[in-house]
């Protein structure tokens, strides 16, 4: 793939496109290569460059006025070709179906399309990411060859869920890397430009048609590109940031004449449910730790986790979340230090060589659970955490805003109002409730539980895990989103927007399989509507059968 770089481009050029994507994120790259090979010319846009620069830059930060958010501003806004890629842990599943439902307890939920209406595109998503079998409910449990337990939790009360983990094909011991990946192909149709960061959409004077889009790679040079189709995949604060800021023809900016642009801002909170010790850790590690699957010469790492049942969420009026194991490692673990040496990122050679030793016995139970019985290799842990991540009550005073602080391009940096509801807080605190009597009725015993729910109360305080979604939220209704179904800006005739910030609800599940298998879907959207022939043979060889 030939990259560009853009600051090598002439100020005051003009470069023409069928189709321009704003972003090398897993949307955007999964959008462009869909197209290879065809007669549709592509445009991609990097505003970072192919590999992070040592500092953090103003246009990469935000400011944040709502609910602490603890992330560095790179895991929100990777500006580096391949975006959240570049900083994700690979962890993967799809949503459920109680995520699409209007639910009455659960206010602006609904998605205007259904589960069934994604799952095809889901396992498109899942081959093109290198994953194994794409299933994440009790049935993965048989896929895995696992003999269910003896005594289990109530299914009333809490479903079995499962996760997978991405990873590199060429270099397993790494998350996959959807930048590298990309890179590695080779296509005449598609253009790549680094060092682009897009400074302004310009529409007609209706604001009903975009009609090119600025690119200031430098401080007072500019320029332009005038695409036929362009879409926005820059994550979930930088879509709506970008569509605010781009406010000539119209001062509320882009397609935000019903005011909802960068409205619905959620992330997935996360707080820890409790913790067991070292000492009482191994028999949860058992059942609720890492599966190894083998299949076509390749190795699929699963977690396992419970949920709130879907039954119980409607009971009791509560929000889709759910809790997972967390290793807290001791210093000296030996597989940690396998791993370095191994992967030659060892900065203390001797030390690891001696704990990589120290432990002969755990080297071999390790080397049996990974090889007789499909399990992942026991580490040395200080302690086990159980973890949650909840999905929001979409509420639209969370919202992302325009600083009056600038970045280097003199471009306004995103305002970020986070908020957290109660029923955010009344959700985990169920579930922690549920988890200690359910493991302690089953003989796994409760885990040690944090300060307030000892007390009895709820969560005094999440952090955020920079999954940023739902700020230009689709829905049928202009009047109630920014995007219609097919993710066209009810307002901009030619403009789309692809990622998290389409989303209505957040689900508890990590995006980056849904975000992928939302973007082919758009993808062949555009080959059917505005592309037609130009690539019907590309589509036919890029498809994935179901």
């Amino acid at each position: 793939m030939q990259v560009r770089d853009m600051r090598m481009v002439a100020p005051g050029t003009t470069l023409e496109a069928d189709l321009a994507i704003v972003g090398t994120g897993p949307a955007g790259l999964s959008i462009a290569r869909e197209f290879f090979g065809s007669r549709v010319r592509v445009i991609l846009l990097e505003c970072g460059g192919l590999a992070e620069n040592g500092e953090v830059a103003p246009s990469e930060r935000f400011e944040s006025i709502g609910a602490p958010r603890v992330s560095e501003p790179r895991l929100v806004r990777n500006r580096v070709f391949g975006g959240s890629s570049h900083s994700w842990s690979g962890k993967c599943r799809t949503f459920d179906e109680i995520d699409f439902e209007h639910r009455a307890w659960v206010r602006y939920s609904g998605w205007p399309i259904g589960r069934a209406d994604v799952l095809s595109y889901a396992d498109r998503a899942a081959e093109l990411m290198v994953l194994g079998p794409n299933v994440y409910d009790d049935a993965m449990r048989d896929i895995l060859g696992r003999a269910r337990p003896n005594r289990e939790v109530s299914r009333d009360l809490l479903v079995p869920c499962f996760w997978q983990f991405a990873r590199d094909p060429e270099q397993p011991m790494e998350f996959l890397r959807f930048g590298p990946r990309f890179l590695s192909q080779t296509t005449e149709n598609v253009q790549a430009y680094i060092h682009a960061p897009v400074t302004h959409l310009r529409t007609d004077e209706s604001g009903r048609r975009l009609t090119s889009l600025e690119v200031t790679p430098t401080p007072g040079r500019t320029v332009r590109i005038v695409p036929k189709i362009a879409v926005l995949a820059a994550g979930g604060l930088e879509n709506a940031r970008l569509l605010l800021a781009s406010r000539r023809t119209h001062t509320s900016g882009v397609g935000n004449h019903n005011d909802l642009v960068g409205r619905f801002l959620m992330d997935h909170p996360r707080i820890s449910l409790g913790h067991y010790d070292a000492k009482s850790a191994r028999a949860v590690q058992v059942r609720l730790g890492l599966f190894q699957l083998r299949q076509r010469n390749r190795t699929h790492v699963y977690s396992h986790g419970l949920a709130l049942s879907p039954a119980l969420q409607r009971q009791k009026q509560l929000l889709n979340c759910a809790a997972y194991l967390s290793e807290h490692r001791s210093e000296d673990d030996p597989w940690d230090a396998l791993k370095r040496l191994y992967m030659r990122r060892s900065p203390h050679y001797l030390s690891d060589m001696r704990r990589a030793v120290a432990d002969p016995a755990n080297l071999v139970e390790g080397l049996y659970q990974r090889i007789a019985k499909g399990r992942s290799v026991r580490h040395k842990v200080d302690r086990l955490v159980f973890d949650c991540l909840v999905e929001q009550q979409p509420d639209p005073e969370s919202r992302v805003t325009l600083s009056e602080r600038r970045d280097e391009l003199g471009q306004p940096i995103a305002r970020v109002n986070w908020k957290i509801s109660e029923l955010e807080k009344r959700s985990v605190a169920e579930l922690a409730k549920i988890l200690a009597q359910e493991f302690d009725r089953i003989g796994l015993g409760a885990p040690v539980p944090p300060p307030w729910l000892a007390e009895g109360g709820l969560p005094d305080s999440f952090t955020d895990v920079a999954h940023p979604m739902g700020t230009t939220r689709m829905s049928d209704d202009p009047a109630h989103g920014v995007v219609d179904r097919n993710c066209r800006l009810h307002e901009v005739g030619n403009l789309y927007v692809a990622g998290s910030s389409v989303f209505p609800t957040a689900s508890h599940a990590n995006p980056t399989l849904m975000i992928v298998a939302m973007a082919l879907r758009l993808a062949d959207w555009l080959k059917h509507t505005h592309f037609g022939s130009a690539t019907a043979e590309t589509w036919k060889a890029n498809t994935v059968p179901a």
